[in-house]
């Protein structure tokens, strides 16, 4: 059973005629649209885009909550995400980031070989991945080992920036990010996905309330 919870794109799918242009055959992909990713037999995570909001006083250095889902999630699949009043940030701002809480224990891949497969492709999808450890604001100054609760400290962060960074007032455009587990070479061996979230760069990290970023969480 999927549970929404707080604030990624993968696609192993053929190219398939011009209408089907964005689709690319990597392990995470961001282009591609919602359509396009059915078609080609991902599965979408949410009934719709999750919405983000801001994040208390540090909303206008661009913190937003983390939305997505958590739970038993398919290892081909994508999701959206949105934002409501975004406020722009250019100090802090270095894109956008999904972060995908995936289950190494069965296989015998390892974080740091999926992440040096998923940045092999990074020339062709734009996304770079890295551990919470490195993932952080343009200034350096939140990373996200430092606010993530414990049972997202070990996943896989993914990073790109989009042409167009999320818009303000009203809600933004809609980001797709898709995943494919199974794609890559020696990843279709026990690699299992617990949750998937999206998030602008956070900024201003010691405004950003650990508790009542939790509370949030638990309520969504």
């Amino acid at each position: 059973m999927l549970r929404p919870s707080l604030a990624a794109c993968v696609l192993a799918g053929a190219f398939v005629g011009a209408a089907h242009a964005s689709l690319t055959d990597t392990i995470a992909q961001v282009n591609a649209t919602a359509s396009e990713l059915e078609e080609a037999g991902y599965s979408r995570v949410g009934t719709g885009p999750f919405v983000s909001g801001p994040s208390g006083e540090c909303s206008v250095n661009g913190c937003f909550d983390l939305v997505g889902a958590e739970g038993v999630l398919p290892t081909k699949g994508f999701f959206e995400f949105r934002f409501f009043n975004y406020e722009f940030s250019p100090i802090y701002y270095s894109g956008l980031f999904a972060i995908l809480n995936i289950d190494f224990s069965a296989s015998t891949i390892t974080p740091q070989s999926f992440i040096g497969q998923v940045n092999a492709q990074t020339g062709l999808t734009g996304i770079t991945a890295m551990t919470a450890a490195q993932a952080s604001d343009a200034q350096q100054t939140s990373f996200f080992n430092e606010w993530l609760p414990g049972d997202l400290q070990a996943s896989i962060v993914f990073k790109w920036t989009p042409l167009n960074p999320p818009t303000s007032p009203g809600l933004s455009q809609i980001f797709t990010f898709a995943w494919d587990l199974n794609d890559a070479t020696g990843f279709n061996n026990g690699l299992s996905l617990n949750g998937a979230y999206g998030v602008p760069t956070p900024g201003a990290l010691a405004l950003l309330g650990l508790a009542g970023f939790a509370a949030r969480r638990r309520r969504r």
